[in-house]
């Protein structure tokens, strides 16, 4: 049964990368249209936490069809987009939660939000109504054309920073071009995608990133600017059932319910829909106010607390999957767990500083938090990567990328590359 397996992982290697790349959106629309069908069932949260289990074990399977050596970027990505990102966009709908269930999505909406990294803005509100985009915010959605021109200004901004290594740099300078590269790799990931689909799916997305240098604090860079569709999935998995006690929102499990139920039902069916809707909202209220009584400091702190070490073992499986082992020492995992009494010690020094009457200015606590950063990372993130040759595996697997793409026009117009 092994060697089956083995061989037969083997010869979904040997396959040419477009073949890969096509079967895996064969794969994603379909998970993306079982999960929509299911979700629109009228069924307790068990039947849909079990079709989004399937679709995590698959979604786990994916990074090995790629070839480690050869195609290192692709195994990465692919588990970041979906072994962890649309595993949890699955489970969080599965209970009502997250950005799959934020409102009934039409189906190719659905599969975008489940299988790219994406992730849709909050729906507009009395109290904060929806503002049109600023076209000059670095981070912000913006319009389909200037997703396309940030996306092509990282796109430049990666390559630089992969031929840059190439030069004999000095061990922090080469951190601070590992996070640059970590920054505009991922912008390309992202805002590529963004550009592509935002207009003709009529989506209006959150942003992926908001300026991580203007962080004044730890808990500000990464609760909102760095890499909000990992924040999201973490959040709408793991800190909000926390903080709120519960984990099925009962009240977006009850509009999507009723949505289904208007879509395509009798009357009666809409009615016990609806009936329903409201037993579950009371419910919902009840557990809000709940959640609102003493121990809420509490909550919040185990709600990041579990976040963080999420996030640190998703990291450490991503890095399985490219290197077949773990960092020495998990030390990735401790990286992210580190985070966690960093910025207590941050509350605790601002509030102390608060109390005596200091505010340090703006620019300061900027430098400070960067800096903190800078330095965990050089010694819990970077340098564990370095011992294994990671960056080395991505440099080279990029270079080859851009090679090829560079090759392209010369093949597509009959010459030799």
């Amino acid at each position: 049964m092994a060697g089956s397996l083995a061989a037969l992982l083997a010869a979904a290697q040997s396959q040419p990368w477009h073949i890969k790349l096509a079967g895996l959106a064969a794969y994603t629309l379909a998970s993306a249209f079982a999960l929509r069908a299911g979700s629109a069932a009228v069924a307790g949260p068990t039947r849909r936490l079990a079709l989004a289990l399937l679709c995590v074990a698959g979604n786990a399977a994916v990074p090995l069809l790629f070839h480690r050596t050869r195609e290192g970027v692709s195994v990465a990505f692919s588990a970041f987009i979906l072994t962890w990102l649309a595993s949890f966009k699955a489970l969080a709908l599965a209970v009502g939660r997250g950005p799959l269930a934020q409102q009934r999505w039409r189906p190719l909406q659905f599969w975008a939000l489940y299988a790219l990294p994406l992730v849709p803005a909050a729906p507009p509100t009395a109290a904060a109504p929806r503002r049109r985009p600023s076209r000059l915010k670095l981070g912000g959605p913006g319009e389909p054309a200037h997703l396309l021109l940030r996306w092509l200004a990282k796109a430049a901004v990666t390559a630089g920073v992969v031929f840059c290594l190439l030069l004999e740099v000095p061990p922090f300078a080469r951190t601070c071009l590992y996070v640059l590269g970590i920054y505009s790799m991922l912008g390309v990931v992202m805002d590529g995608p963004a550009a592509l689909v935002l207009r003709p799916l009529r989506l209006d997305l959150a942003p992926h990133f908001l300026p991580p240098w203007e962080s004044a604090s730890l808990a500000e860079f990464w609760g909102s600017r760095w890499n909000q569709a990992a924040g999201s999935s973490l959040r709408t998995t793991i800190y909000d059932p926390i903080v709120e006690g519960s984990l099925v929102d009962w009240q977006q499990l009850a509009t999507l319910t009723v949505s289904s139920s208007a879509g395509g039902s009798s009357s009666a069916n809409g009615n016990r829909g609806r009936r329903r809707s409201a037993r579950l909202a009371a419910a919902a209220a009840k557990e809000a106010a709940a959640a609102q009584g003493g121990g809420l400091a509490g909550a919040r702190l185990a709600g990041m607390a579990a976040c963080f070490l999420a996030s640190g073992a998703v990291h450490e499986l991503i890095f399985w999957y490219v290197e077949g082992h773990v960092t020495a020492q998990l030390a990735w995992l401790l990286f992210f767990i580190g985070q966690v009494p960093l910025i207590l010690g941050e509350r605790w020094l601002l509030g102390q500083l608060k109390a005596a009457g200091v505010r340090l200015p703006e620019l300061a606590r900027q430098a400070l938090t960067l800096g903190v950063l800078l330095a965990t990372s050089h010694r819990w993130f970077f340098q564990p990567a370095e011992a294994a040759g990671l960056p080395a595996l991505f440099a080279a697997s990029m270079r080859e990328s851009y090679a090829a793409l560079v090759a392209l026009p010369l093949r597509l117009l009959g010459g030799t590359a």
